[in-house]
């Protein structure tokens, strides 16, 4: 029972989704990523980490952050498929330029720690300061922390690069 009524919740909200007008895109994008999150975590349907990456793959084409952010971690960390680390940069930049703090701050640790080729602590430090200029005061503390660890192993040319890049960066959206 408690399935077929979950089933027919869901069933209702992506009719509603696409009966919306298409000033409601934004909305469609969220359903979206509800729906991948439930075929990711098997709840109301059977797990299915292919499902959850194309229903998140929708919703971060219609510029939702969050979905962004999730599909850049999937894609990282390789749930339901290899990893696919360049992948997985370019969707959290996507959702770091609309000022989502967590995929700026992975963003950065992934210039920081080389999964992208060589280490760029000049880039790692440009994404640590988005992330930190957009930050929760919950983690502004732990990102602050990070920038100073990162910024105590690179040179003031690396600094000063760093700089040059930020000031390039458009604001987040």
């Amino acid at each position: 029972m408690r399935n077929t009524v979950f089933l027919a919740l869901l069933v209702a909200a992506i009719v509603a989704a696409w009966t919306w007008p298409p000033s409601a895109r934004f909305l469609r994008g969220g359903v979206e990523n509800n729906i991948a999150y439930l075929y990711l975590h098997g709840v109301g349907v059977a797990q299915d980490s292919r499902q959850a990456i194309a229903w998140y793959t929708r919703a971060a084409d219609r510029d939702l952050a969050v979905a962004q952010y999730n599909l850049g971690y999937l894609y990282q960390m390789g749930t339901g498929i290899a990893p696919q680390p360049r992948t997985a940069a370019r969707w959290y930049e996507r959702a770091a330029a609309q000022g989502n703090a967590e995929a700026a701050n992975n963003l950065a640790m992934m210039y920081a720690d080389g999964s992208l080729g060589a280490r760029d602590l000049p880039r790692a430090r440009v994404w640590l300061k988005r992330a930190e200029s957009v930050a929760s005061k919950e983690s502004a503390s732990t990102l602050a922390e990070n920038l100073a660890a990162l910024e105590h192993d690179m040179s003031a040319e690396q600094i000063a690069r760093s700089d040059a890049l930020l000031a390039a960066l458009p604001p987040a959206r």
